[in-house]
């Protein structure tokens, strides 16, 4: 019997920054955003090796690594060959896709699509994802390399607004910080999208109408270490920004990973399979032979997504790292549910729910915050389930006013389209439902005795400092909430709600803003299934300092 016996890996991070890329109607421009004026140019497409650990590949200044097939000599372009030097081959290639759905000027609605190669308009131009001038000495056809000042920039573009240090003239621009060589080996492009002219009545940037596509500019990083736990990976990191000034309300980005598993002549046989959960892909060879393997056995090839942007008020686990207990979105679910309309049509508190989340083969399918500690680690002192609530729960129920199919999702507080508190006159069709007034989703006895989410820093551990400094609950917000069967309090001048509000909770701190998460309020409840990168939050509580991640700076014990 073969055995596989070595995997290599590729680790990718997609992430967006900054601007007004967003989901569904939660996007807003921010104000005062100004375009750059950094545009592709396909005349400076080149390409480098990678090769800081046990694996080779060429890596291309638009978001593409691999075997390019195109704009270059086949012999001067490697696949993914591992370990390094031996000739054996695993992935043809990977390369950045993204899209969007956006409204041109005439109100039509598009679906835009940025590949990074092997697209031209009908005349012969590019339509492709370009590469930036700027960020790699032009004389050194190369992309910008840490380990060869030779091909640095005499100064990066994107740093010209440092006060200290415009432009880091010598200094390397590193994923880590200035001249931090975290990575054994890093290479640093950027790439634009402004050619895809296709759509005429499109202009992303209303201050350049000569500028095309969805007015994207991707950072693209690949790094290698040497570090033995570490030296069969690669990284490939792409940071996305919307920098035009239209707001792209929805937005999908995916990997083209094409497998290569054996080589030349033998990557007919191979066999590919995945696991959202897990969050990989991965391919291997049928009999784990290849002719230009020898009596060596062949390995597989995954790829792992580290980080992808998250989805903060669909309620759903969208990457697959949250609670692991928690409830898996079923196909009953679904019904009555329009998918990709940002609209909790079926009034069950997700947003969007569809096929992709449902379980099906050997795949255990997507969790959703049900608002309860499903796996017995939260917030001490946090409100439990009791059996009235249970009971309340099984009262619930919807009907839909165009179809009259009714629906009992269990939610609590029970039947919240006729709750005054939410809606003063009831809910009436053709309003916008509000997702937040489902609280609790799927309430049923073995629900019992479980802790629930109340916004509200139940044992005391909220650090009360810089950015949330969150206040204390007074007695006159006890008193307003005591006038409310479910004992809620909504917090003045925003959508936060408390629940459970009793004299107990005099003097806790409580959240306060719109989006605020923090580290002491709700912890282990629904962890991480908020997903969001932009609240500062580790939510699933394991972040050591001593042991973890070193921060954005990749330097240790600045507290970042």
């Amino acid at each position: 019997m073969n055995r596989i016996l070595k995997v290599l890996f590729l680790l990718a991070a997609i992430m967006f920054v900054s601007n007004n890329i967003s989901f569904a109607q939660y996007g807003i421009p921010i104000p005062g955003h100004v375009p750059s004026k950094e545009r592709g140019d396909p005349k400076i497409r080149t390409h480098t090796q990678l090769e800081g650990n046990r694996v080779r590949t060429s890596v291309f200044n638009y978001c593409f690594t691999g075997r390019e097939n195109g704009n270059f000599p086949i012999d001067v372009q490697t696949p993914y060959e591992w370990p390094k030097n031996t000739g054996q081959v695993y992935l043809a290639l990977t390369g950045l896709i993204m899209g969007a759905e956006v409204t041109d000027n005439k109100g039509q609605l598009l679906h835009i699509i940025d590949v990074p190669a092997y697209r031209t308009s009908p005349d012969g131009r590019s339509w492709n994802l370009e590469p930036i001038p700027g960020y790699s000495n032009p004389t050194s056809n190369s992309l910008a390399n840490s380990l060869d000042p030779s091909t640095w920039p005499s100064e990066w573009p994107d740093k010209a607004d440092d006060q200290s240090d415009p432009g880091w003239k010598g200094e390397w621009n590193g994923y880590f910080g200035k001249n931090i060589f975290n990575a054994d080996q890093e290479l640093f492009a950027k790439a634009s999208d402004d050619r895809y002219d296709r759509y005429a009545n499109y202009f992303p940037d209303t201050t350049d109408l000569t500028r095309k596509g969805l007015g994207i500019i991707v950072d693209q990083r690949s790094l290698a270490w040497s570090q033995i736990l570490i030296q069969d990976d690669v990284f490939l990191l792409y940071t996305l920004r919307n920098d035009g000034t239209r707001n792209i309300p929805k937005m999908g980005v995916t990997i083209w990973f094409a497998d290569f598993v054996g080589g030349n002549g033998d990557s007919q046989d191979d066999i590919a399979d995945f696991d959202i959960l897990g969050r990989f892909l991965w391919s291997r060879d049928a009999d784990n032979r290849a002719p230009t393997f020898g009596a060596n056995p062949v390995g597989a090839v995954a790829m792992v997504f580290l980080e992808t942007p998250g989805n903060s008020f669909d309620r759903i686990d969208n990457d697959g790292d949250g609670e692991a207990l928690g409830p898996p979105v079923t196909e009953d679910m679904l019904q009555g549910e329009t998918a990709d309309n940002g609209i909790d049509d079926n009034h069950n508190g997700l947003v969007d729910e569809n096929m992709t989340y449902v379980p099906f083969g050997t795949q255990k399918g997507t969790t959703y915050a049900n608002g309860l500690d499903d796996n017995n680690n939260g917030e001490p002192g946090s409100p439990v389930v009791t059996q009235a609530m249970i009971d309340q729960a099984a009262t619930d129920s919807y009907t839909d006013p165009s179809t009259g199919q009714t629906y009992h999702w269990n939610r609590w507080p029970p039947n919240p389209e006729k709750d005054s508190f939410w809606y003063p006159n009831g809910w009436k069709a053709g309003t916008p439902f509000l997702p937040q007034s489902v609280w609790l989703i799927g309430l049923t006895q073995n629900d019992l005795g479980k802790k629930f989410k109340d916004n509200i820093d139940n044992d005391g551990n909220s650090p009360n400092v810089g950015y949330n400094n969150l206040p204390k609950i007074t007695q006159g917000m006890i008193d307003s909430a005591a006038q409310d069967t479910y004992h809620r309090y909504r917090v003045p001048k925003t959508n936060v709600v408390l629940y459970n509000l009793t004299q107990a909770d005099l003097g806790k701190p409580y959240l306060n803003k719109d989006g605020l998460r923090d580290p002491g309020v709700d912890e282990g409840i629904d962890e991480m299934i908020d997903e969001s990168r932009t609240d500062k939050v580790d939510n699933d509580g394991d972040w050591n300092p001593l042991t973890d991640d070193v921060g954005i700076d990749g330097v240790p014990d600045t507290h970042d």
